[in-house]
């Protein structure tokens, strides 16, 4: 996951200054060259009345839109020499996906509001096999502390690989935790049970299984991280591990992130849509939605 090349979306809202002001922080930490602000006009039909009906009147509403980006964004970015502007006409996604195969996207940027639940994030997530970084609009220009979010699966050695390298890109050097949430629900609390055998189990007994699951689990991620870690001796990652007894677990990774020791949450996502790499599962799903 390298950061050279970047899409920014934009859609004339407050939101736009706070990606600029944002990708702008991140040029001084790390090798930013390209930025490509991207807005997509998505009422397709009016924009092909306006070309139909006039010489080109799409075309011209495009270009002042263009020129409108030109104003609003080009000195949001005193620390980046390569800034284009884009607007577009069509399907959000189809764009986006136009925009990356063209210029070569290492990395899209693009907000969420206070509020929303990220759908047009999830949009990006879940069709573009690009690197996607969401910036909530709440967050703080701060690369202090960076939690890489992980499993024990083969995908995951592949996502720890490319944030470390991404890791190694940032200067100065953050603090890298590797996070694994351990799950095993606690069905027996409620009131139906989906598994007929944890009604068997008192409190005392689910502890005690729990703490021995929990405590193979943590030794087994550990042992994950050191096996696949090798060759990044330029930066020595915290583990940690949480076990969760919650029936949905993302409530602790939003708890862990809630909690202020996060400044940056790197995690991979599994394709519902024929891609094998940083698309859209309902763990990532959560996270776009659930946090500011």
């Amino acid at each position: 996951m390298k950061p050279n090349n970047l899409i920014v979306g934009m859609d004339f809202s407050d939101l736009d200054h706070k990606l600029c002001k944002f990708v702008d922080f991140l040029s001084r930490h790390l090798p930013i060259n390209h930025v490509n602000n991207l807005f997509v006009f998505t009422a397709r039909d009016m924009f092909y009345d306006l070309q139909e009906s006039t010489e080109k009147g799409g075309d011209m509403l495009l270009k002042a839109f263009g020129e409108k980006m030109h104003q609003r964004f080009d000195k949001c970015f005193p620390n980046i020499k390569n800034v284009k502007n884009h607007a577009l006409a069509g399907f959000f996604v189809e764009m986006f996906y136009y925009q990356f195969n063209k210029t070569d996207t290492d990395l899209i940027v693009i907000g969420k509001g206070k509020g929303s639940h990220g759908i047009m994030a999830k949009y990006i997530i879940r069709h573009i096999p690009a690197s996607t970084l969401i910036i909530p609009e709440e967050s703080k220009q701060k690369l202090s502390n960076i939690i890489i979010a992980l499993d024990q699966t083969d995908m995951s050695i592949g996502i720890l690989h490319k944030a470390m390298d991404f890791c190694s890109l940032i200067d100065p050097k953050p603090a890298v935790t590797c996070l694994h949430i351990g799950h095993l629900p606690y069905y027996s609390e409620l009131g139906e049970v989906a598994v007929e055998d944890y009604r068997e189990f008192g409190n005392t007994d689910f502890k005690k299984i729990s703490e021995v699951f929990f405590e193979k689990q943590k030794e087994s991620f550990e042992n994950f991280i050191e096996k696949n870690l090798k060759g990044y001796d330029n930066i020595k990652p915290n583990i940690e591990f949480i076990g969760e007894k919650r029936v949905k677990p993302y409530h602790a990774l939003k708890d862990y992130i809630d909690s202020g020791k996060a400044d940056l949450l790197i995690m991979g996502t599994k394709s519902h849509s024929g891609f094998d790499n940083f698309l859209l599962g309902s763990f990532a799903e959560k996270m776009i939605m659930k946090t500011i």
